[in-house]
């Protein structure tokens, strides 16, 4: 009997070794069970958003004003559903078919319908579910001839899936397609088309010699490159020998789309990516790397696809709380809603506080059908299963990542909340950017904060007049006038101040009246507005006034505003809150004034210099509020003697740390100091992109730690390697 138990227990250590896996392989992953429970019924969820509607040419019958939807192209006759009536078709509308062939079938639609039709179609036809219909749309001209980068990104998907069930003529045409694609228009699906040329046209493998394939005038964003470049590569591989890629041919087009994935990679490694960690376009990209990664026949694809998830998902875990990033990123708004990439986190982790109906969530058809899973390393940076608290810096290159250590961004990870910041040194499509935000973690969602100068009346956006710096659990936020730039011969960061701050600000009184439209008005008119605002959540838990200082929980995190400032036409500071507005969130007023007034109540420190510091702590140190209050009188030190001559204050936080900062109204960077150490920009994060204890990139090298494993990635000639160190 011992004699059997010890064979049984020799064999199954064996087979456990044997089934062992390296920290960096996706089977290391811990929650499959998790992850099919939250995305069961996906694709039935994703049918039944629909398909074909947007497409079609929106009328209105004359005889009894009800909608019509029909393929018809402006001038053509349409019948009127309801009473046969025959009459012309007017304008299509943005999406709506543009224009028919010689056999009169559409070849053209407007905009980009197929980002949002074409999931919805492949899932019919998964499931079965609409078979005919499915087929029909998809074999309409128009959509085949669709491979803009979202409509690429979804036939990346849909044709290795799916080009079974279809018959060889749509092969054929499908194919045609793809080896035609190339236009010098560029649709959104938000209903707009840019106006200015192209100085070349897009096609799906690009532009080589380019950074990923793609020109820096209007070679098409980092996201979009991706989705254009991985849909090439995997068209490529997959496709008929005779076929084309853009006119290429498949060797060809494989070969240059490979080296510009793989010359991607590598300068990740180098500097990072420079559309860093945003939340509205990392999902599309995603989707790009997730059809290589399932799809690809070949091996090195496959591993390329692999880091890039790995890389993507490592670095934005690094900021996420609760399920949310935290912090500065490129191409965001900081909101409490759950985005796209939100659900693409809570699919893979189940990691947020924010309640969801399993019955009507949803995430991409890419994340619904693929093998592609986060390891165990990845899964606890995202779900912070690491020591805390924790401090990051990051260099970020521009946007093109032809230069590295453009901006420097500062990061501070707790166990309730996540604070970061980004010194940015030039103006780059500022509507898009959060300079700063704190995420606290609440029991059912995410409290989050923002604020600066309110050029653009919500939490999100850059102003060139606002500066930060930031120290751990503590950032100063600051407001300042415009001044000319010194030498004659500005900085490229002076002269992007130089060119966006032409209009001088104005010092302003509070708010004539506190109605809803009379506040909403308000917030339309503070663009060009001498103050600093900050934009807290409604629901926080309580908000306290004192001697001049906010104070405010939110869950279990603490906030202590300390605001400060010049102005000789107004209090200190007073409060925006539409008490009377609040509506539900389904609501949805349209006017996003009224939107930004439901969901926050807004402090406005107004004058010429102005701003707050932030000190954010978690409650389990201090036990209360009341006893975080009495802390910070006592013990945080503000001394503004130098704000009005000089533009400069200093700080001392609960924690010790003595932040100096310097206002600099030429430029768009604080200087000052730290502990008594002067700012040094150059020298941000040590050389590295990514410095932190558990994400490290820069010098060509990934490596990434949980606390309990770590490993490295980095590229030897063109080949990856993994290594445990």
């Amino acid at each position: 009997m011992l004699r059997f138990f010890a064979l049984f227990l020799v064999s199954f250590i064996a087979n456990r070794l044997a089934l062992a896996q390296a920290p960096w392989e996706a089977a290391t992953y811990p929650d499959e069970a998790g992850f099919q429970r939250r995305t069961a019924g996906m694709l039935h969820r994703i049918a039944a958003q629909g398909f074909g509607e947007r497409s079609q040419a929106p009328s209105v019958c004359p005889d009894t004003g009800l909608p019509v939807h029909t393929y018809a192209l402006a001038g053509e006759e349409v019948v009127s559903p309801y009473t046969g009536r025959r009459y012309r078709q007017g304008d299509t509308g943005y999406f709506g078919p543009k224009q028919r062939d010689s056999l009169g079938r559409i070849v053209a639609f407007g905009g980009d319908p197929l980002k949002y039709d074409l999931p919805p179609a492949t899932a019919a036809l998964l499931l079965m579910a609409t078979p005919d219909k499915a087929r029909a749309f998809l074999s309409i001209p128009g959509n085949l001839n669709q491979q803009y980068h979202f409509a690429a990104t979804h036939w990346a998907r849909f044709y290795p899936l799916l080009a079974p069930q279809m018959s060889q003529a749509w092969q054929t045409a499908f194919w045609e397609a793809v080896g035609s694609y190339s236009e010098n228009r560029r649709p959104s699906d938000g209903g707009r088309e840019h106006a200015s040329a192209l100085s070349s046209p897009h096609n799906l493998v690009g532009e080589p010699g380019k950074f990923i394939g793609g020109n820096a005038k209007d070679g098409g964003t980092e996201n979009h490159k991706l989705m254009w470049r991985t849909s090439a590569l995997l068209y490529a591989q997959l496709c008929p020998g005779t076929a084309r890629i853009s006119g290429h041919s498949p060797a060809e087009a494989e070969k240059l789309v490979k080296k510009m994935l793989r010359d991607f990679l590598k300068q990740l490694l180098r500097t990072g990516n420079g559309e860093y960690d945003s939340s509205i376009y990392y999902p599309h990209a995603i989707a790009g790397w997730l059809n290589l990664y399932d799809f690809s026949p070949d091996p090195e694809t496959r591993l390329l696809a692999k880091v890039a998830l790995d890389y993507a998902l490592a670095t934005y875990g690094l900021k996420v709380i609760n399920g949310s990033l935290a912090g500065a990123q490129k191409r965001g708004y900081p909101n409490g809603e759950m985005n796209e990439m939100e659900r693409y986190l809570w699919a893979w982790t189940g990691d947020h506080t924010h309640p969801v109906d399993l019955a009507q969530f949803t995430t991409s058809i890419q994340q619904a059908t693929t093998r592609y899973r986060p390891n165990q390393l990845v899964f606890n940076l995202l779900t912070k299963n690491i020591p805390l608290p924790f401090e990051a810096q990051m260099a970020r290159p521009s946007y093109h990542c032809d230069e590295p250590n453009v901006f420097q961004e500062t990061f501070y990870g707790s166990s309730h909340f996540g604070l970061g910041s980004v010194a940015l040194g030039m103006v780059d499509n500022p509507g898009q950017q959060i300079v700063w935000s704190l995420v606290a973690k609440g029991a059912t969602g995410n409290f989050v904060f923002s604020g600066g100068q309110p050029r653009y009346g919500q939490p999100g956006g850059h102003s060139p007049y606002t500066q930060t710096l930031q120290k751990r659990g503590t950032l100063i936020v600051m407001t300042g006038p415009n001044a000319s730039p010194s030498p004659a011969s500005p900085t490229r960061e002076q002269q992007h101040r130089a060119d966006t701050t032409r209009i001088p600000l104005v010092v302003p009184g509070p708010p004539a009246g506190q109605s809803p439209a009379a506040l909403a008005d308000y917030v339309h008119q503070a663009r060009h507005h001498a103050a600093t605002w900050l934009f807290v959540p409604k629901n926080v838990d309580q908000i306290r006034e004192q001697a001049g200082r906010v104070f405010i929980q939110a869950g279990e995190t603490l906030v202590a505003v300390l605001p400060f400032g010049a102005s000789q036409k107004a209090a200190p500071f007073f409060w925006l809150d539409a008490k009377a507005a609040e509506v539900k969130p389904t609501d949805r007023p349209a006017d996003p004034a009224q939107r930004v007034l439901n969901a926050y109540k807004i402090l406005v420190i107004p004058g010429q210099i102005s701003g707050y510091v932030l000190e954010v702590s978690e409650k389990s140190t201090h036990g209360t509020l009341d006893a975080f209050i009495a802390q910070i009188q006592q013990k945080a030190k503000l001394t503004t003697d130098e704000l009005v001559k000089q533009q400069k204050i200093g700080y001392t936080s609960l924690l010790g740390d003595r932040l100096v900062m310097q206002y600099h109204p030429a430029g768009l960077k604080a200087g000052g100091e730290i502990n008594g150490q002067a700012i040094d920009y150059a020298a941000w994060a040590g050389g590295m992109a990514y410095q932190s204890p558990f994400v490290k990139v820069g010098q060509g090298k990934m490596t990434l730690s949980d606390g309990k494993t770590q490993y490295s990635v980095w590229f030897e000639g063109d080949v990856l390697r993994f290594g445990q160190e």
